[in-house]
């Protein structure tokens, strides 16, 4: 692969191939925990290429943990990205510009130890907005995943042959779609048992991660019920509503109302995993296929009546014999 590739790379560069420098990238792995270089990794060259970066060269650390990657086109429109892999997991380096007056670059990879339970992650922030509108209501939620731990997180499958399972969204069952807001946790998303499940392995420290889904509503009242999925240190709800004064939440926060929208804010409670919280957002704009069936109804019951009332008015002139 690292032939044609940094072949169509140097044709694309200007100037004469032949008197372009080669450049270098080189470096050394070292643990994250004690420093220590660590022998034997995994490590990975990425260009980028048409908008993305692209694997062109792999490479494996000497007994003191360093790599060294040559023969590489070297110019402005050329951007690397080395990275090393330990026990399953990518941890990407700083990205490399190699020009002529710097076509050499010295890099320095850090990798963790990983462990599969229990889980170390904890939600610092979870915002939720919630509009209801006319036969639907659309939640977006922001939640602020952070493992404060030293090792990556890469959780284990439960039968012991499925993949393992980092992070669960418990998002009502009957969500219609979901849109992750980075196409990165949208590929690695995918439904299990009417959840939204990952086996993405989180690396120590924080990560946002932000979706939006649709719930159908057919029902002039509804109720949103959402289990958190993490342990939960600061929580905020707020719901854009015609009808504020009828929003109620179960966790006993004091709302906050300024025009439409209503404001549940909870911080420093701690809230455990599993924690149910649910919302009652009151009457709720009906959609206009509801009004229809109802007009048609409507219309149906005045034809019976009327029909009725001419039946009704024609009897005493019905003829039943002669005596």
């Amino acid at each position: 692969m690292l032939a044609p590739i940094l072949l169509l790379l140097a044709s694309a560069a200007p100037g004469d191939p032949g008197t372009l420098p080669i450049g270098v990238i080189r470096g050394v792995v070292l643990h994250a925990g004690d420093q220590k270089p660590v022998a034997g990794a995994e490590v990975g060259l990425r260009v980028r290429l048409e908008g993305r970066f692209v694997p062109i060269a792999e490479t494996t650390t000497g007994a003191q943990g360093r790599f060294t990657f040559r023969q590489l086109p070297v110019g402005e429109d050329f951007e690397y990205l080395p990275g090393a892999n330990r026990d399953g997991v990518h941890y990407p380096g700083p990205r490399v510009h190699l020009t002529r007056g710097h076509p050499a670059d010295d890099v320095l990879l850090t990798v963790c130890d990983a462990v599969r339970s229990p889980s170390p992650l904890v939600a610092r922030r979870h915002e939720i907005f919630i509009c209801p509108e006319p036969g639907l209501v659309k939640v977006s939620e922001t939640i602020l995943i952070d493992n404060p731990s030293s090792s990556s997180f890469v959780g284990q499958a439960a039968d012991g042959m499925s993949p393992p399972i980092t992070l669960r969204l418990s998002i009502p069952a009957d969500f219609q779609r979901t849109t992750f807001d980075q196409e990165f946790f949208g590929r690695h998303f995918s439904l299990a048992d009417g959840k939204l499940v990952t086996s993405i392995p989180w690396t120590p420290g924080p990560r946002e991660l932000k979706f939006t889904y649709v719930l159908a509503n057919p029902e002039s009242r509804f109720h949103w019920d959402r289990p958190l999925d993490l342990p939960c240190s600061e929580l905020t709800l707020i719901i854009r509503t015609d009808r504020p004064d009828e929003v109620c939440c179960n966790l006993g926060a004091r709302p906050l109302r300024h025009g439409d929208v209503v404001t549940f804010a909870l911080n420093g409670r701690n809230l455990p995993a599993g924690q149910v919280i649910r919302v009652d957002l009151g009457r709720l704009p009906m959609p206009m296929m509801a009004y229809g069936r109802w007009l048609a109804l409507a219309v149906l019951i005045g034809l019976v009546g009327g029909t009725g009332l001419i039946l009704g008015w024609r009897r005493p002139f019905r003829r039943t014999g002669t005596s």
